[in-house]
């Protein structure tokens, strides 16, 4: 049985979030793609659920949406079962959910993404909904590259497609669906070059993941969700104290009077 979670949307009822004042929609967006035969196929979905649920907590008027558990893996079709949006149609979709939000009033939205395809499409529907409607669509990426920043001398945090952080946030969110006893360490991938070049993953990364995924722990996971979320928590509670709208607090610079 499906224990109820008072921060997921499809757990609650209409009267739970009026008692509750719930104002803000957070929207987790992962992917199911290949991840080497130690990682499921919803380890992207699992950390922008899991983490999405954590910012909740740093604000109490925050629901999460359902995930989305298709991003845009167009890079990663050369392994099984890998399925894909385009990247037009994770466009539609996320201009679609924010309208939709709109039309209840809810005019603060936060799009969690956890998969490096993803950003793109959602960023070109964020400025879209803006155009149209004046909405402020928030959107947190990057959270290897976060994590690494934020536990840099405690600990080594990697940025591999489905390596050693990887199987740590999936050992500490949804540990039953883990299989590091099958996992093979492999060197891990550069992520030291000064520019990016587009094309199909395999042809970078030949077994489809890299890194040590053998050495993750659930330990390293919930540090790596705790982190970001001390990190960015404050932030969000700026931004709820600025209406979810950007303007000359981000900066630090005045407008002249």
């Amino acid at each position: 049985m499906t224990e109820r979670n008072e921060y997921l949307l499809a757990h609650l009822t209409p009267r739970d979030l009026q008692e509750r004042g719930i104002d803000t929609a957070i929207l987790p967006i992962g992917a199911t793609e290949y991840h080497g035969n130690h990682l499921p196929y919803s380890t992207d979905t699992i950390m922008a659920e899991g983490l999405s649920l954590r910012l909740a907590r740093e604000l109490e008027t925050a629901v999460v949406l359902p995930p989305l558990d298709y991003g845009m893996s167009l890079h990663l079709m050369a392994w099984p079962w890998t399925v894909s949006l385009r990247p037009e149609t994770l466009h539609a979709v996320v201009i679609d959910i924010a309208e939709s939000l709109l039309g209840h009033g809810i005019t603060k939205l936060l799009v969690v993404s956890t998969h490096d395809g993803n950003p793109a499409p959602v960023e070109n529907a964020a400025r879209e909904i803006n155009d149209r409607h004046g909405m402020a669509v928030a959107l947190m990426r990057g959270w290897q590259g976060m994590a690494q920043s934020l536990l840099a001398g405690t600990r080594e945090i990697d940025e591999d497609h489905g390596g050693q952080s990887e199987m740590s946030v999936v050992l500490h969110l949804a540990q039953a669906l883990a299989r590091q006893d099958a996992a093979v360490d492999i060197p891990n991938q550069r992520m030291d070059h000064p520019i990016r070049v587009f094309g199909s993953f395999d042809r970078v990364v030949p077994h489809g993941y890299s890194g040590t995924p053998s050495h993750g722990t659930a330990a390293e996971g919930e540090a790596i969700l705790e982190a970001i979320a001390v990190h960015v928590g404050p932030f969000l509670r700026e931004l709820d104290a600025n209406n979810w709208q950007n303007g000359s607090w981000m900066s630090g610079i005045e407008r002249e009077k």
